[in-house]
């Protein structure tokens, strides 16, 4: 559940916006608590894609460690045919009308390319929050970009 403010089609925006995020209408102000929409996606450049609405743990045969209640992990498996991504690689998650991605301690390591800055390796389990267009090269040439909803 996330606080949110409805557009008068009934679509979930984040309090603080002054325009409703799906279709641009004028939001009222009034904030109520609603289940979390799916904040976005998530390409796979070896193919596929997957909406972010709940924890992704993605690797070459991803396991999920710990969970809690309705917070069920999807499992996502990439190829990795010289075993360069971990098994369990990276976690993406939403955190309010957020998203963070959590390096899993790999071998390899996960380097963060954003815009024109120089590519950023992530420290392993230390969110760092994902911005629309924000790509993520996990290795064996397996790269993933996360575009935000709009």
């Amino acid at each position: 559940m996330v606080a949110a403010q409805l557009c008068a089609a009934g679509h979930p925006s984040p309090p603080d916006s002054g325009v409703c995020r799906v279709c641009g209408a004028p939001l009222d102000g009034s904030v109520r608590s609603v289940e979390r929409p799916p904040l976005g996606t998530l390409e796979i450049s070896s193919g596929g894609s997957v909406r972010l609405d709940r924890t992704v743990v993605l690797g070459r045969r991803p396991r999920a460690s710990r969970v809690s209640g309705d917070d069920v992990p999807l499992l996502v498996t990439v190829p990795s045919p010289q075993q360069d991504i971990s098994r369990s690689h990276l976690e993406i998650r939403p955190e309010g009308w957020h998203v963070v991605v959590v390096d899993l301690a790999t071998t390899n390591g996960t380097r963060l390319m954003r815009g024109q800055q120089a590519q950023v390796r992530l420290r392993p389990h230390t969110p760092v929050l994902l911005r629309s267009g924000d790509a993520l090269d996990i290795g064996d040439g397996v790269i993933l970009r996360w575009t935000e909803r709009a």
